[in-house]
């Protein structure tokens, strides 16, 4: 009885642990309102309301984490409320909120309305996916100098190609050469973006990479976006 009990004992912690480096809750959420951002923005919503729009959220929510990082109270009671999409890092630094609102505002206030929309969509499906499977698999490969692992960003590149292509194939005016080059330089950025050398969140990092890649991929294309 005690062996088996031990045997349990060593199983839960190690599934509990798995569970905590998963964040599937997190994930959801992540993956959920960029969706839900993108189809807002493509619905009909101009640049200038998205942009104003996207301008009062990033001010509240600054103003939100500021009092809640001076505010110990207030911070217990965020941690609490939001716990299943928190990780334990944010709890006395910024969380990932005002870098994915700056980025969304970023890309949608520089780049024509495709291309930020995509480079989002990169944010909300390609980042989940190479950081669950990253988690899962990664130290079956080699890992990168930042910590990400090979498997992880190979499974990112994939669902961004996937993205992409779906993306890209509603484009009437976009055919052979263009179409293809537009596909694979969208999916390689939006997968590779989060391996920049330089230290930034990857909700800042992966949509105005791959924002700035797709659109200097268009010019030099020719391509009218």
């Amino acid at each position: 009885m005690r062996a088996h009990e031990n045997r349990h004992s060593g199983e839960m912690p190690a599934r509990l642990h798995l569970r905590q480096d998963l964040h599937l809750a997190r994930k959801l959420w992540h993956m959920t309102t960029g969706l839900l951002m993108v189809t807002v923005f493509l619905s009909g919503l101009s640049r200038h309301t998205a942009v104003l729009l996207l301008g009062s959220l990033l001010g509240l929510t600054l103003l939100l984490e500021t009092a809640r990082l001076k505010i110990p109270a207030f911070n217990e009671a965020f941690v609490r409320f939001w716990g299943p999409i928190i990780r334990s890092c944010e709890v006395n630094r910024l969380s990932g909120t005002p870098y994915y609102l700056g980025a969304a505002l970023i890309v949608i206030a520089l780049f024509p309305k495709p291309i930020a929309a995509l480079s989002l969509l990169f944010l909300a499906c390609g980042d989940p996916m190479a950081s669950l499977v990253g988690v899962l698999y990664g130290d079956r490969g080699p890992r990168f100098a930042s910590g990400k692992s090979a498997i992880g960003t190979a499974a990112g590149v994939l669902v961004c190609l996937a993205v992409s292509l779906v993306f890209w194939s509603v484009f009437p005016n976009l055919r052979g050469p263009e179409f293809l080059t537009l596909v694979m330089v969208g999916g390689l950025a939006g997968g590779l973006s989060e391996l920049a050398p330089w230290e930034l969140d990857d909700n800042l990092s992966i949509p105005v990479i791959s924002a700035l890649v797709l659109w200097i991929s268009s010019v030099a294309l020719g391509v009218s976006l």
